[in-house]
């Protein structure tokens, strides 16, 4: 009997061993290149981040094969797919991290006119990992406590609401990157230091809208946008996964003379890791972004 269990447990052993390799082989490096031309409506900024995601897509494309949009098995069963939108397309691996990038920039004589024409090139390392299967979630932005009012361009001092909903239960956060900052908008401050919200299945959400008088009153955090700029962009992070996770470190909300508050807050950067390390910690760890304008006027 102890050698039958003692054969029992050696078995285990090795299946756990084989599985945690298959896990890790899952994770590959990868490295790509892009280049565009910066347009005249655009920042450079702008720039640098749209030939980013075309960098990231050429490491993808090099290291698994060719786009999902091309190939038979894309599947959407209960609720879940089988591929990852970046830069606008359909690909078969998930970005985990970026180890290292580079840009470069030049200038070009360009058509009959021989006008200059300014380009960036994005030269791109980093981890990627082939798609399993994930939720299919859907997200907006929304200048009224409806969907219909979904929207990523807002005044200065406008307010900010949040439809979210998934096909099955997991746990769900907010977070808004400033730049240099990310402030995290859910759960709300009063939740205290909770990691994320479980949230069900199926169900539509409305985030930072109190709800109707007829309902039991509850503490919701209304979010209004600010800028001293003539024209902001900030980036909205919808962070979920079927399994719970641990947020990172943040700083503490402050109050303002106006009773309003600034939300717990972390370096962009350091935000930045902790999505890769969560990414690559769990296949069902994904993030929503949505691009936002805010304008002074």
């Amino acid at each position: 009997m102890k050698a039958f269990c003692f054969l029992v447990l050696m078995i285990i052993n090795l299946m756990v061993v084989s599985v945690t390799s298959a896990q890790s082989e899952k994770i590959v490096r990868v490295k790509g290149e892009a280049q565009v031309r910066i347009e005249n409506n655009e920042s450079f900024d702008q720039a640098k981040e749209r030939v980013e995601e075309l960098a990231k897509l050429d490491a993808i494309q090099e290291a698994f094969g060719t786009y999902v949009e091309q190939v038979t098995d894309m599947l959407v069963e209960e609720g879940k797919v089988n591929y990852s939108i970046l830069a606008g397309t359909k690909m078969k691996a998930d970005w985990i991290r970026t180890t290292s990038i580079k840009f470069s920039e030049q200038e070009q004589l360009s058509g009959i006119s021989k006008e200059k024409a300014r380009w960036i090139k994005c030269n791109i390392e980093g981890e990627a990992r082939k798609i399993s299967s994930k939720a299919s979630l859907e997200v907006l932005s929304l200048r009224c406590p409806q969907k219909e009012c979904a929207a990523t361009d807002f005044k200065n001092r406008q307010s900010l609401f949040l439809y979210f909903k998934s096909p099955v239960d997991g746990y769900l956060s907010v977070y808004i990157d400033e730049g240099e900052v990310t402030r995290r908008l859910y759960p709300y401050d009063h939740m205290g230091n909770e990691s994320s919200v479980k949230v069900s299945g199926d169900r539509e959400y409305l985030l930072f809208a109190k709800p109707p008088k007829s309902q039991a009153p509850s503490m919701v955090d209304e979010i209004e946008l600010y800028t001293n700029k003539t024209e902001e962009f900030n980036t909205l992070y919808v962070v979920f996964s079927e399994q719970s996770y641990v947020k990172p470190i943040l700083d503490k909300s402050m109050v303002l003379s106006d009773n309003s508050i600034v939300p717990k807050s972390l370096p962009s950067h350091v935000f930045q890791e902790w999505l890769a390390d969560s990414r690559a910690a769990s296949s069902s760890f994904q993030e929503k972004k949505i691009r936002i304008r805010i304008t002074k006027r």
